[in-house]
């Protein structure tokens, strides 16, 4: 015992162990990874701005020549998360780190890479795959026990179907990025989520949801206090509210933004932010604050190298102030300068555009080239065609054979099954024809029996009748005995018929078993009683030893049968003024029941073939005292329905026992019913 719960100990210990040792294992290796991540991140951002692509791709195989795998995939996802745009080294470079990393089985870098390749497959719009592939990533994630990687697939599809102005499948991933970020509870992840679907509204221009979702970051903002997050929000918040007119909260927030900004040194972003206040002031023409913005972003021009774009929109926004303030002759110059800049804007996509001229040329020349390609693949594809034809000609016309085979074969089978059933039922037909045969002699025997049965009483009930008839006068005694031998007659015959006609419907399946607990004493004293007035004519005595209490589910009917034949069969052999127990005993089969007489007994050989089969009754040379043995058939019957059985014990000379076992009720004694069965007996 102590050995097996060992063993079940063991084996619930490496149950735990191992689930266990593998998140270990891999908290370990995130780790690895995360340290390479920060090397390879520095190692990226050494190289200068003149340094060329190549240069620092070469610089990079040099680097992780000697590293392990999980540093090697660090080193490229780094490398390709700066060059995302060099579309095929950096697919090669991805998948060689996917590579390393899932033979590594680091799933923290895994999912990083994977995650990137999905980026490429988006922005060569090939989208179903993308979105493939950001599952893919999500489920390494989180197989690495990191959510956030999760949140970054989710958020990047949202992203890309919010560009692409899909904006019910954007939405969709928004909705599911916002109740993922709530499940895991990361005020970071949360606020990134907060900025990027208040950006999508935006976008749309359904600014009171985009303010909405803005005021929840701001609140989240005043406990973590991340400055990475209020430069969008102020300077989106801003342009909100110009849009809405409301110039007090547009100033508010600007003027926030711009002091984030002035921390950072983003001098291109205080000039945007500079910008839309001296579109304010314009607006509102306040002119002292649209001179003062005016002279301010003059001087960051001249310092700055101000995209054109930007340019654009100021030189737009000083020819307005300009005229406002008077002053035509620079308004023209500024206007001058306007259409200057718009040109060198529309020079640079005429530009844009040749060189997508040229491109297109060299796209037109290679289709071509494919083109003549597909005709000749064409060509060969036909002749293989033909080819396919004669061989799925030749490949039906065996298949034909082999079906014309296999459904002879199936039609020989047949016929060889259909022979043998035949032969089968002939054996069946022959074998009940001699099943029908013995049951015919057997009905013609017990029928004899019964009419040499029937015979006697009746005779003898006929031949008392005559003689009273001629004899009238009779004395009182004499009478009583005629009448009491009349009884006796009658009452033989009656059982016998009784007893054929319960046979008879047992044959057909007409006796339906219902049982019912009942008190068995009161069915066995009124059984007997019935007896002894009716065929007792030996001065025979009872002896019942059955308890009082003792009730079992029984089917009345059945078993008061039981009881008359077993008790009138012992009757029948027992000699003058003799004694017949009837008793009943708990056992652990059940309830034994025992009838036992005084009679002459029979031979080893007779009880062997009571029971042996319906037609064998016993019937000897003295065919009135032993009977038709149809009351032993029934007995047997009636206690194999109740799911028990009989049997008997038997001494020449000695007398007869016969006992048969019942099942015990589980109900338990009920005296109504008591009350009940024992009216119904009387």
């Amino acid at each position: 015992m102590a050995s097996k719960y060992g063993y079940l100990l063991l084996i619930l210990t490496f149950w735990y162990i191992v689930p266990v040792s593998h998140a270990t294992e891999q908290d370990s290796l995130s780790t690895v990874y995360l340290q390479a991540k920060q090397e390879a991140a520095l190692f990226v951002k050494s190289f200068g701005k003149n340094v060329t692509f190549q240069h620092q791709l070469d610089s990079l195989e040099a680097k992780v020549q000697s590293a392990d795998g999980i540093r090697n995939g660090a080193y490229y996802i780094q490398f390709a998360k700066k060059y995302i745009k060099h579309a095929e080294v950096i697919d090669s470079i991805l998948l060689v780190a996917e590579k390393r990393l899932r033979a590594s089985n680091c799933q923290r870098g895994l999912g990083e890479a994977v995650f990137y390749k999905g980026v490429r497959a988006l922005d060569a719009q090939k989208v179903e795959e993308a979105l493939g592939i950001f599952k893919e990533a999500a489920h390494i994630f989180k197989l690495a026990n990191s959510p956030e990687g999760e949140v970054y697939c989710i958020t990047r599809v949202a992203n890309y179907y919010s560009k692409s102005r899909n904006y019910q499948l954007a939405e969709k991933y928004y909705n599911e990025l916002l109740k993922r970020t709530e499940e895991l509870g990361d005020v970071n992840l949360s606020e990134m989520a907060y900025l990027n679907v208040a950006n999508f509204y935006n976008q749309q221009g359904k600014t009171d949801e985009a303010i909405s979702y803005y005021s929840v970051l701001e609140k989240s903002l005043e406990k973590s206090n991340n400055k990475k997050r209020y430069k969008p929000l102020y300077n989106n918040l801003g342009v909100i509210y110009i849009y809405k007119k409301d110039w007090a909260k547009a100033k508010e927030y600007l003027h926030k933004s711009i002091a984030i900004k002035q921390e950072e040194g983003d001098s291109l972003g205080i000039f945007s932010s500079y910008q839309n206040l001296f579109r304010i002031s314009v607006q509102t023409r306040q002119l002292d604050e649209a001179a003062f913005y005016s002279s301010l972003m003059t001087d960051l021009a001249q310092k700055l190298n101000i995209p054109p774009d930007q340019m654009l929109a100021f030189n737009y926004n000083n020819t307005q102030y300009l005229i406002l303030a008077g002053e035509p002759e620079n308004a023209l110059r500024e206007f001058d300068e306007y259409v200057a800049v718009k040109d060198s804007i529309n020079k640079a996509a005429f530009s844009d555009k040749l060189l997508q001229i040229e491109q297109d040329y060299e796209i037109e020349k290679r289709d071509q080239a494919i083109a003549l390609l597909q005709q000749k693949d064409e060509l060969q594809q036909e002749k293989l065609g033909n080819l396919k034809v004669i061989i799925a000609i030749v490949v039906v016309f065996v298949l034909i054979l082999l079906f014309n085979g296999f459904y002879m074969k199936r039609q020989w089978m047949r016929l060889n099954e259909a022979d043998k059933r035949l032969k089968e039922k002939q054996q069946q037909i022959l074998t009940i024809n001699k099943r029908l045969e013995s049951l015919n002699s057997s009905k013609d025997r017990i029928l004899s029996v019964i009419g040499h049965d029937l015979r006697g009483p009746v005779g003898g009930l006929k031949e008392l009748v005559e003689l009273y008839m001629e004899l009238p006068e009779l004395e009182p005694q004499d009478i009583t005995n005629l009448l009491n031998t009349a009884r006796e007659s009658s009452s033989s015959a009656y059982y016998l018929l009784e007893n054929l006609l319960t046979w008879a419907n047992s044959q057909r399946g007409e006796i339906t078993f219902k049982p019912l607990l009942t008190p068995i004493l009161p069915v066995v004293t009124k059984t007997i009683e019935l007896l002894d007035q009716s065929i007792n004519s030996k001065g025979i005595r009872f002896d019942i030893n059955i308890e009082a209490s003792l009730s079992l589910k029984i089917d009345i009917n059945m078993f008061r049968t039981i009881i008359r034949n077993l008790v009138s069969n012992s009757i029948k052999h027992s000699p003058h003024n003799s004694l017949i127990e009837i008793s009943a005993e708990v056992i652990e089969e059940g309830v034994q029941f025992s009838v036992v007489d005084q009679g002459h007994g029979m031979t080893a050989s007779e009880v062997q073939q009571l029971f042996s089969k319906k037609e064998a009754y016993y019937i000897s040379s003295d065919v009135s005292a032993k009977g038709t043995g149809l009351g032993l058939i029934l007995c047997k019957e009636f206690v194999e329905r109740h799911g028990g059985n009989i049997w008997v014990q038997s001494e020449e000379g000695i007398g007869t026992r016969v006992y048969f076992v019942l099942p015990v009720a589980q109900a338990p004694f009920n005296p109504k019913v008591s009350k009940e069965i024992a009216y119904s007996n009387r």
